[in-house]
């Protein structure tokens, strides 16, 4: 164990280490993958102090998080980040110019590591299902504020209502991939550098051309930040979190007392499709998931859904 040297770094210099693999490292395409592993990991780098990277220490850390309570998803999400760091960490080792010794003595430390398993269990779901009356409590919010802001707000909410859009998606939006299609869809680059088409509901189309009339028709993002003197910044895209902070101002102009998250809507998006016989992998494609077990996973939608599926069961009572 004392030639672990790079599975031994100080905090310091781990982290410097893991961002430069994470820019480095061709899987990892999302920014937003990118981030979350950062955190995860730089959480583990403070807890673990220097201590060599190995199993038991890992499985240590996993049950140090559940001293914490955190949720069996986030705790499989940081021991991702984890498994990632140490096959990275492998194939270092493997490709440097180290001694054979050391270098099979991390190599072999690391596969154990990028073997453990996640841990089990469930937590109430995070998120929810939006009501229909919330929806156009919001809309009406946007519609009340004559100022250009509320035109475009309103655009955005049609839009990830009736698409199921990430934040992240909705925020890189350009003119031009609205303009190529007449308004008739978007080609959307989701997680994984993976490419599909979004088609446009007719009612966000709408509300999408009273924005443009408002943003006007010049190249830039599609969605712009707002001087408060009410001229629009089309160079700009907003941000993931301009567009956090948007939904809880009208959120809050909505009487909504409830937090709700722009995932939400795209939950609220699955669920939607779902009660209206959409079959499930025809909802992954439109949300962009890669299994159709992921998209199960979004379904918000209350007891009532079950109860009414169990009354459309057909049993003939026979008397004697």
């Amino acid at each position: 164990m004392s030639n672990l040297a790079p599975v031994r770094d100080t905090s310091q210099e781990a982290l410097a280490r893991i961002v430069r693999e994470l820019e480095r490292d061709p899987r990892l395409q999302s920014q937003n993958s990118r981030r979350g592993y950062f955190a995860d990991l730089k959480a583990f780098e403070a807890w673990r102090q220097g201590r060599a990277l190995t199993k038991l220490l890992v499985e240590e850390y996993a049950a140090h998080l559940q001293k914490l309570r955190r949720s069996p998803n986030s705790i499989n999400r940081a021991l991702a980040a984890v498994r990632w760091w140490a096959r990275r960490l492998a194939d270092l080792a493997f490709d440097s110019h180290m001694p054979k010794e050391q270098r099979d003595e991390i190599v072999t430390h690391a596969v154990r590591v990028a073997s453990i398993q996640d841990v089990t269990g469930e937590r109430q779901p995070k998120g929810r299902h939006i009501p229909i009356e919330e929806f156009l409590s919001l809309l009406q919010a946007c519609q009340t504020d004559g100022s250009p802001a509320g035109r475009r707000d309103a655009a955005i909410m049609a839009l990830a209502w009736s698409s199921g859009l990430r934040r992240s998606e909705i925020a890189g939006l350009r003119l031009d991939a609205w303009q190529r299609t007449k308004g008739q869809q978007l080609e959307i680059k989701g997680k994984g550098n993976k490419i599909r088409q979004v088609h446009i509901h007719s009612g966000a189309g709408a509300w999408l051309r009273a924005w443009l009339r408002v943003r006007g028709l010049e190249t830039g993002s599609l969605f712009c930040p707002i001087h408060k003197g009410g001229k629009v910044q089309r160079r700009r895209g907003l941000s993931d979190e301009a567009l956090a902070q948007m939904l809880a101002k009208r959120c809050k102009q909505a009487n909504i007392e409830q937090p709700l998250t722009w995932h939400d809507f795209r939950r609220t998006f699955a669920g939607n499709l779902l009660d209206s016989g959409v079959d499930l992998v025809t909802v992954q494609k439109l949300l962009g998931h890669s299994s159709p077990t992921t998209t199960s996973l979004y379904d918000r939608r209350g007891e009532e859904v079950k109860q009414r599926a169990v009354r459309n069961i057909n049993i003939p009572f026979l008397p004697r």
